[in-house]
């Protein structure tokens, strides 16, 4: 796997930056979080997502390592802005920092990222292929050894099914103890360094937000095949790819009504929302789908 010498952010910004440059960024309409963020009678959650909503319709999600901190932030007089947050600040300007260590920051500045590049792929009628399945098209074999980053517990029988070997790497030990007491069957661990006997890699688009994707790619340095999953990763693919990720599975939300029904009232807003998959292999490199219709 290869490592590309830039940060990740700084490419990612500059990218936008010149994509900005054909198509302008529409400002933003407003902030959609879970509906009881914000009660104070409602249990502080660990992690729930978020969606930047611009004018032109278009959606970017992002997932939230937060606990509190978001319902806190929501509750500010200056944040709120009346009834709607960030309404007419600029995507672009947002978005700038992913860069910083602050995770709030950060979690706005991705859903802001993926706004954008939803907001640019429509104008060019680019609809991203479909994805197959929950492991981001990736097909296992009985001989497939499956490093898991983050762990998802909806997939491990679907691994199971296939026979191959399944190892689980989280960051946090408290999470570890958990998952081991519900799956003792599943080899949890937070030693990234098992995943050098891994073929093939699935990891959380939480990579993103936490800023562990190099050094897992760098752990996986014998993986084939390494995908990158999940709502939060619906950002233009070029600067992951560049760095030996083979494969994003990403999601857009495809029902705007229904989806501010679902986030406003507290439902699964899954019925809403649209997975895709990119490849490595098949993409055609921004600039060249820039070119077609800039």
């Amino acid at each position: 796997m290869s490592t590309a010498a830039a940060p990740l952010a700084q490419e990612v910004v500059h990218q936008l930056d010149a994509v900005a440059l054909v198509h302008p960024p529409p400002r933003i309409v407003g902030l959609h979080v879970p509906a009881d963020l914000d009660n104070p009678s409602a249990s502080p959650r660990d992690a729930a997502f978020c969606a930047i909503e611009l004018e032109d319709g278009a959606f970017g999600l992002s997932y939230l390592l937060l606990g509190d901190t978001l319902r806190q932030w929501m509750a500010s007089d200056n944040a709120r802005a009346g009834a709607h947050p960030l309404r007419g600040r600029c995507p672009l300007e947002l978005a700038r920092r992913f860069a910083t260590h602050d995770g709030l920051d950060r979690a706005l500045a991705l859903a802001c990222i993926n706004a954008l590049t939803d907001s640019a792929w429509r104008r060019l009628q680019y609809e991203p292929p479909a994805a197959d399945n929950s492991l981001g098209d990736i097909a296992l074999h009985p001989d497939d050894h499956l490093g898991m980053i983050g762990f998802f517990p909806p997939l491990v029988r679907q691994v199971q099914a296939t026979q191959a070997e399944l190892t689980v790497v989280e960051l946090n030990d408290d999470m570890v103890r958990r998952q081991q007491a519900r799956f003792p069957g599943v080899r949890i661990t937070t030693d990234r360094s098992t995943l050098a006997h891994c073929n093939v890699v699935v990891g959380t688009s939480t990579m993103l937000l936490n800023d562990t994707l190099d050094t897992m790619l760098a752990a996986a340095h014998r993986a084939l095949r390494f995908a990158v999953i999940g709502p939060s990763a619906g950002l233009w693919p070029d600067a992951l790819f560049a760095r030996g990720v083979t494969l994003l599975g990403g999601t857009r939300i495809v029902d705007g009504d229904g989806f501010r029904e679902a986030m406003a009232s507290g439902a699964s807003w899954s019925g809403t929302a649209r997975k895709f998959a990119l490849s490595a292999t098949d993409w055609p490199g921004w600039r060249r789908l820039l070119a077609r219709r800039g």
